[in-house]
């Protein structure tokens, strides 16, 4: 990289108080800007879950008393004033006319592509390319996930003061007092700053559809391609360590044994704070480990957002006897001393560039390919049937790589509502049937009501014209005129033609309105069918996916070129599958495939 121009980041305004105050033990208390800042995030969460939470109250409590100056714990605080303030916000803004509504709608999408076009790009060697989250973090309540130990407490984002521009020599520099003005033309983020709670750097990063990030994601599954062509070489290299006299390189083979064999992240490598004390296989503990009586190890720790992992499994003998080793010491980490850049070391002695990331690409991505061709999904199957298969190959990747979550506590109603609504398919299918099967007695009455009625006539039209064959013969051999006879005979020849066209139309009509009632019965039989297996499909989508994120592996791990051949193969697109902002990430495919 030669250039690099932007604009900065955007930091949200500063809170400006409106005089808002509170009561501790019965006393108002008038707050500043900041203490009223504070106040006013929790009291938005009053009637949500998060303040029934013991460790958020606390948390949030802890931090608010360091900004009052003054000790108060969860229920010393009485908030009636600013969460009066807030639902009268929210009254009023329920209450807005639709133009009223509209116009807001209207001068928010103003500022944010105002935002956007200042904000949201940068110009990297002569080529316009767009900015990620461009919007610094404002001052806020930490939620975490799962059970984060730091969730309630205050977050402060950064101020102009905190933050460090990656710039080229020749790009202005935007307004502001910016902590730094660097030139780090090996790496591609636009601002960093360090995180005032967790103290790790943050980054501001191309968007996922830029050209720079792409070629990132590209090289990363190309590395995993290569390491399908290197992984007997690299097992071998890490078997024949786990039995080697430096214990440093024997814990780094065993983190690398665990990597390879569990799927394990390398531990010491967060995406961000949100992650929690999580563990990883470099990060274990000896209490995160048991040995059965069966010779098999269980695996018991909090894994990604602070997910417990309880994984049984058998390791080979030279692994074990490592893991009883290595945890003789109570007090220490495992593999006191081993970090993610000694796993790369490590590994780049056999393959140049590979670190422990790959291992899960790689794994991720073939579960998926391994799975895809076990369904055999056909091109005339149905496209729901592709989309629950591509499901189905996206969780073995889930699976291989660990990836649990905590349930969501909506799950079990939003599974509840698909089952009814799967019960009112199935009722809607035999209603439907009941109505078409009396639709069709009704026109098989009809038919042979009508049929009778004409058959009837017919029969008297016929008797008659037999009578009046019988007059003329009598009155031929009379010698009587017969002209008068000849004319009925004529006459009731057309109605007995007649009535025999009309049946014949009665029976074609019948045929032709039976024909096109059973073909839409077959129709709809077929509609409601297909609604039904597809609803049980997500059923079953929704129970196999419990407690697994399919979108990480989606996202960050598996290869999107295996859907996309896959779904060449069988007639299916594969951004039906992926969302729209992965399909964005991911458009280089079709660049790469054309």
């Amino acid at each position: 990289m030669k250039s690099l121009i932007h604009n900065g980041v955007l930091i949200p305004e500063k809170y400006i108080g409106i005089n808002l105050s509170i009561k501790i033990s019965g006393t108002t208390f008038e707050l500043n800007d900041e203490q009223e800042e504070m106040a006013l995030a929790w009291a938005k969460k009053i009637g949500t879950p998060y303040v029934e939470d013991q460790v958020f109250k606390e948390n949030f409590h802890k931090d608010f008393s360091l900004k009052l100056g003054v000790k108060v714990s969860p229920g010393d605080v009485d908030y009636t004033e600013i969460y009066n303030y807030v639902l009268k916000e929210r009254e009023k803004k329920a209450t807005l006319s639709s133009e009223e509504k509209k116009k807001q709608a209207n001068e928010r999408k103003k500022i944010r592509e105002e935002n956007k076009e200042k904000y949201g790009w940068a110009v990297v060697d002569g080529e316009k390319i767009e900015i990620g989250n461009y919007t610094v973090e404002p001052n806020s309540i930490f939620m975490g996930r799962g059970q984060h130990p730091w969730r309630g407490m205050w977050k402060e984002g950064p101020t102009y003061e905190d933050i460090e521009l990656n710039l080229s020599p020749d790009a202005p520099i935007p307004n502001g007092k910016w902590k730094k003005i660097v030139w780090d033309n090996n790496v591609i983020w636009i601002a960093r700053w360090r995180d005032k709670l967790s103290k790790k750097m943050k980054y501001v990063w191309p968007s996922d559809s830029s050209f720079l990030k792409q070629y990132k994601d590209l090289e990363k599954y190309e590395k995993a391609k290569a390491l399908s062509k290197e992984l007997e070489k690299i097992q071998a290299h890490i078997e024949k360590n786990l039995i080697n006299q430096d214990i440093k390189r024997r814990k780094i083979a065993t983190v690398c044994y665990l990597i390879d064999h569990l799927k394990f992240r390398v531990g010491d490598e967060k995406d961000d704070e949100e992650e929690a004390d999580t563990v990883g296989a470099s990060t274990l503990r000896p209490e995160h480990i048991c040995f059965n009586n069966d010779g098999t190890v269980t695996f018991d720790f909090l894994g990604k957002d602070s997910v417990r992992m309880i994984i049984k499994t058998n390791l080979n003998n030279e692994t074990i006897k490592n893991l009883k080793e290595f945890s003789n010491n109570k007090r220490e980490p495992l593999f006191e001393g081993v970090n993610s850049s000694q796993v790369s070391e490590f590994l780049n002695e056999i393959m140049p560039g590979l670190s422990a990331k790959v291992f899960r690409t790689f794994y991720a991505t073939d579960s998926v390919n391994n799975k895809l061709k076990e369904l055999k999904i056909k091109s005339d199957q149905p496209e729901y049937l592709k989309k629950h298969g591509a499901l189905l190959a996206n969780l073995e990747a889930a699976i291989i790589c660990n990836h649990k979550r905590t349930i969501p506590k909506t799950w079990e109603k939003s599974l509840q509502k698909k089952k009814e609504n799967l019960k009112k398919l199935e009722t809607k299918l035999e209603t439907d049937e009941a109505k078409f099967r009396e639709k069709i007695k009704t026109l098989e009455k009809q038919y042979k009501d009508k049929l009778t009625k004409t058959e009837t006539i017919l029969e008297q039209n016929e008797e008659k014209q037999l009578l009046i064959k019988q007059k003329i013969d009598e009155s031929l051999n009379q010698g009587k005129d017969i002209k008068r006879l000849i004319k009925q005979n004529i006459t009731i020849k057309k109605k007995i033609k007649s009535n025999r066209e009309q049946i014949r139309k009665i029976k074609n009509t019948y045929l032709v309105k039976i024909e096109k009632t059973k073909k839409q019965q077959k129709e709809r039989k077929q509609r409601n069918q297909d609604s039904i297996k597809k609803m049980k499909l997500q059923v079953n989508a929704q129970e196999l996916t419990k407690d697994y994120n399919l979108g990480t592996s989606l996202k960050n791990y598996i290869d999107p070129r295996i859907y996309y051949d896959w779904g060449k193969k069988i007639g299916f697109d594969w951004k039906k599958y992926y969302p729209a902002t992965l399909q964005k990430k991911f458009s280089w495919i079709e660049k790469e495939k054309n």
